[in-house]
């Protein structure tokens, strides 16, 4: 089975070799389309050149808000210190803000007075409609509005699509992709006025989608499209949307503690079907909920990457319409353009057959 990194190489090459071997023979063929089609190449490559080296303009962080939903610990948390940093005036929206949170607590002794925590359950209208009044109560003087929205806060969901309920699906959803929308729509008005932007936190599994985590990668694709939408429709009004896309950064988020994962595992085999625990077997379910346990709990890297993407999407004049972020260069490959390959090619990476895996018990009884 080929990796994919070793495909995107050979694909490299091949595509290499395969231009190489249409300019050498426009060369000799027709010289006129051959100087053409090298400059138009030179000039591509050219443009991208200035595009990435050009300096780069920012924004003062005086006089201006910024609102970031999921402050409680992760990338939330580190992001309103940033700006916090950078002279903002933050507004950093927390889970347990009025209960005594220990990320909201940790802000507020950690920051200057500029950053004040907001109480949110982005599933709550009540809660969203009172965090909007508290920061239109609040903003700098001489502000019009919201100068920015992080939409940050979210939940991940484990499990085959045979074994997460509708609740569960239902849930994740409710988070990540509505809890987004109902933010958003209630932030507008006062980004608008603002000629502000929306930033909203995906992920590479809104990309390409693997096995076992199909209601979290629901949630992040929609977002793709929402924010696809919002940016065309928000352009006549001079707001800019920015997706941030993280890849490989699952234990640096926090988004699964040890006793939280224990809990969705455990309500995935109470809640499974009978058929459906029968024909799976205990230790199957127990071997890949394992795996996807080391995707959120195992290796914590580095996520200053991500907060450093998500700082520019706030901070850049002109931002760019998307941040791929890996922590790799190997993760691009796997998680990001192997969704640009054939799936003749690529599904045998998503679909590893491995010798001492443990088989469903179902299928081992009809060798």
């Amino acid at each position: 089975m080929m990796k994919p990194l070793h495909l995107f190489y050979c694909a490299s090459l091949l595509g290499l070799t395969t231009i190489s071997g249409l300019l050498s023979l426009l060369y000799h063929c027709a010289p006129v389309l051959y100087y053409l089609c090298t400059g138009i190449l030179l000039g591509s490559v050219g443009y991208c050149a200035v595009q990435y080296l050009v300096p780069k303009g920012w924004v003062r962080g005086e006089g201006k808000a910024v609102f970031i939903t999921g402050c409680d610990s992760g990338f939330g948390f580190r992001l309103a210190k940033r700006l916090d940093s950078l002279g903002f005036t933050v507004f950093a929206g927390c889970l347990l803000a009025d209960s005594g949170g220990e990320g909201s607590k940790k802000l507020r002794a950690e920051c200057s007075s500029r950053l004040s925590t907001v109480q949110i359950d982005v599933t709550d209208d009540g809660q969203v409609q009172a965090a909007v009044l508290q920061v239109k109560d609040r903003l700098p003087a001489g502000s019009k509005g919201l100068y920015a929205l992080v939409n940050n806060a979210g939940v991940w969901q484990p499990g085959e699509i045979e074994w997460a309920s509708i609740a569960a699906y239902r849930r994740v959803m409710e988070v990540n992709t509505f809890g987004t929308v109902r933010v958003t729509k209630a932030f507008l008005p006062l980004i608008r006025r603002e000629k502000g932007r929306v930033v909203n936190i995906t992920s590479e599994a809104g990309l390409h989608a693997s096995p076992g985590v199909s209601p979290y990668s629901m949630t992040k694709a929609a977002l793709e499209f929402f924010s696809d939408a919002l940016r065309h429709e928000m352009h006549k009004w001079g707001v800019k949307v920015v997706l941030v896309e993280p890849a490989s950064f699952g234990p640096s988020t926090g988004i699964t503690v040890p006793a939280v994962f224990n809990k969705l595992a455990s309500d995935l085999w109470s809640n499974m079907e009978e058929v459906v625990k029968e024909d799976y077997g205990k230790e199957y379910f127990d071997y890949h909920i394992e795996r996807l346990r080391a995707c959120t709990q195992g290796e914590r890297k580095d996520n200053t990457p991500v907060i450093d993407a998500m700082a520019d999407a706030v901070t850049l004049t002109d931002p760019s319409h998307r941040y791929l972020v890996g922590a790799s260069f190997e993760d691009y490959v796997n998680k990001i353009w192997l969704g640009h390959f054939s799936t003749l090619w690529t599904d045998s990476t998503e679909r590893p057959n491995r010798e001492d895996e443990p088989k469903p018990t179902m299928l081992q009884k009809n060798k």
